[in-house]
């Protein structure tokens, strides 16, 4: 991959919007929900400082250093990284802190692929976009700072229940649970309370073909 310079341009609690690379699941994710400006998004982390992120992945929460999480992007056309950077806002910035100690005790904690309910903030397992509404919860007294949104498993220009959904459910004997609360990080990065810092590559419209079934390291053409 061709040199990015992102490190100095980034701060305790930022967030890392991704397009990221890799199979059906990573372009299911992406076909859900549209992100900041219209642009394709399916994974969120948050930046510890010191070169490193925090995310929830298979096959659990884990702290990434930040070029392999960039190593984990669909790339531009021109060879950089698909990545959005938002901040908090100003007057948000004092839960930081907080914020970052939450995600840090959550480290080893499993991934959860089903996208379950947490209980009140506490919960055996978290997804990538979960992780960071709670982190910012829990530094908020308790009070959602990103607001739940309803989930969804429909195709987002069909408005139709997508088989790979309906499928992945089956298989583990669970309802899909379209409507419960829930988040997606493109639902995530539109959130009034961000700001965006800068965007590394060229993010593709959520309404590009067949995305995220590029392997990592792939480039977009």
């Amino acid at each position: 991959m061709p040199a990015t310079v992102i490190t100095e341009d980034l701060l305790p609690g930022d967030l890392l919007f991704q397009l990221r690379a890799g199979g059906e699941a990573e372009w299911v994710i992406s076909r859900l929900f549209a992100g900041r400006d219209g642009i394709a998004i399916n994974h969120v982390a948050l930046y510890d400082g010191d070169g490193m992120v925090i995310e929830a992945v298979m096959p659990q929460v884990k702290k990434t250093p930040l070029d392999d999480f960039l190593n984990c992007s669909v790339l531009d056309n021109h060879g950089r990284p698909c990545v959005l950077v938002c901040r908090l806002e100003a007057d948000y910035s004092i839960l930081v802190s907080a914020a970052l100690e939450f995600a840090e005790q959550q480290l080893a904690v499993p991934y959860d692929p089903h996208y379950s309910q947490s209980q009140d903030g506490h919960q055996k397992s978290w997804y990538c976009s979960e992780l960071i509404v709670h982190a910012f919860r829990s530094a908020n007294e308790g009070c959602f700072l990103f607001e739940e949104t309803p989930m969804s498993f429909r195709d987002m220009d069909t408005g139709e229940l997508m088989p790979f959904w309906i499928d992945h459910y089956k298989a583990v004997g669970q309802d899909i649970p379209e409507g419960l609360p829930g988040s997606h990080p493109a639902l995530l990065s539109c959130s009034d309370k961000l700001v965006s810092i800068n965007i590394f590559g060229s993010l593709p419209a959520k309404n590009g073909q067949d995305l995220c079934s590029l392997e990592p390291g792939s480039t977009l053409v």
